[in-house]
């Protein structure tokens, strides 16, 4: 099985300090023999998606673990 992760330059968040800032949004991520298959996935996983308006969502497959608590 792949691994994909999917994301959206839809949307901002807030930094620490509450301050707003445009950036990437990871929406989550699934898996499947092809990006077609873990879309699907990954759609009826996280259907709570469905009540946001993202419309541009890029898909993209990763290998190996991620990387955790990094800080810049």
């Amino acid at each position: 099985m792949r691994n994909f992760i999917f994301l959206t330059m839809e949307g901002f968040t807030h930094d620490p300090n509450n301050k707003a800032i445009q950036n990437m949004q990871v929406l989550g991520s699934a898996g499947g023999g092809n990006i077609q298959e873990a879309l699907k996935t990954f759609k009826y996983d996280q259907s709570y998606l469905n009540q946001f308006a993202f419309k541009d969502v890029i898909g993209l497959e990763y290998i190996g673990d991620f990387i955790h608590h990094l800080e810049l």
